[in-house]
């Protein structure tokens, strides 16, 4: 339950509690009570749905039941208030729900399936204040595939588009569960690597690497071969803020890129080799 439902539900608790009272101190019109258990167990439903609705209406009925005899036209009211929350509640959860799944559509990259842009600088700055927050550290991989100009010039569009799909396939089977893959635009690709350093990102980054190497897409000559080239940076070794370390990293990958590609680069390191880079 988040922040806000927790504020309403606290809100609604004492608003019945307050109505249950006044009936214990006065004798209020029997009317006006009734409107405001109605009012109270709508929002209820609104808020928190079927539950809600179900919890109001229960609430609402017990006290009436207590307060005044069941008669003809308490029944039908009793009735009423129960179909209308009902109904209410039910479309108020159906309403949360498509926002819901709208809101996951407009995170995800339609053509890969992955995480897109708008998802990444979002994520990259929560993982960012997790890191200032526990001292933990995050690091970027930068994915661009080389030479995919002249692949789609030779296959067209659509095997170009397909070849996106196959690789991003293959590099969310080699990152971990708790890394976000995400497609940063055009042929390139970010990963987030949530407290991990430079020498877990650079293993990380060097196993996409050899796999794409090794990778074989069936409708692709055998003779020509894909790779990626994959620039590493992390914070706050490399960079003090969400923009610098997606600089640096994208600094990497340019130089991994003009080392003749299909290598791997960490931002600030001479050598690229496991044992030259510090935990």
């Amino acid at each position: 339950m988040n922040k806000n439902k927790l504020i309403a539900l606290v809100a609604l608790i004492i608003s019945y509690l307050v109505v249950i009272s006044l009936l214990t101190t006065v004798i209020p019109d029997t009317h006006e009570i009734w409107n405001a258990f109605v009012i109270l167990t709508i929002i209820s439903a609104i808020i928190f749905h079927l539950p809600g609705a179900a919890i109001g209406t229960v609430v609402s009925i017990a006290v009436g039941v207590w307060y005044a005899p069941i008669t003809t036209d308490t029944f039908i009211q009793y009735g009423l208030l129960a179909l209308a929350s009902a109904i209410i509640g039910w479309y108020a959860n159906q309403q949360e729900v498509q926002e819901e799944r709208l809101g996951r559509l407009l995170m995800i990259d339609r053509l890969t399936g992955l995480r897109n842009y708008s998802y990444f600088i979002d994520r990259l700055e929560e993982e960012r204040k997790r890191s200032d927050r526990f001292g933990s550290r995050v690091s970027l991989i930068m994915i661009d595939l080389d030479h995919f100009k002249p692949f789609n010039d030779k296959y067209g569009h659509e095997q170009g588009n397909e070849l996106l799909k196959y690789m991003a396939g293959i590099f969310k089977a080699q990152v971990r569960g708790v890394d976000i893959v995400c497609r940063y635009g055009g042929e390139e690709f970010a990963v987030l690597l949530p407290n991990t350093g430079h020498a877990a990102s650079y293993e990380i980054a060097e196993r996409i690497r050899a796999t794409v190497e090794k990778s074989e897409m069936a409708s692709v000559e055998n003779g020509d071969t894909r790779t990626v080239s994959i620039g590493v940076a992390t914070y706050p070794n490399d960079a003090d803020d969400d923009l610098q370390l997606i600089d640096r990293a994208d600094e990497a990958l340019h130089k991994a890129k003009e080392a003749g590609r299909n290598k791997v680069v960490v931002y600030g390191q001479s050598e690229n080799e496991p044992e030259a880079l510090s935990s």
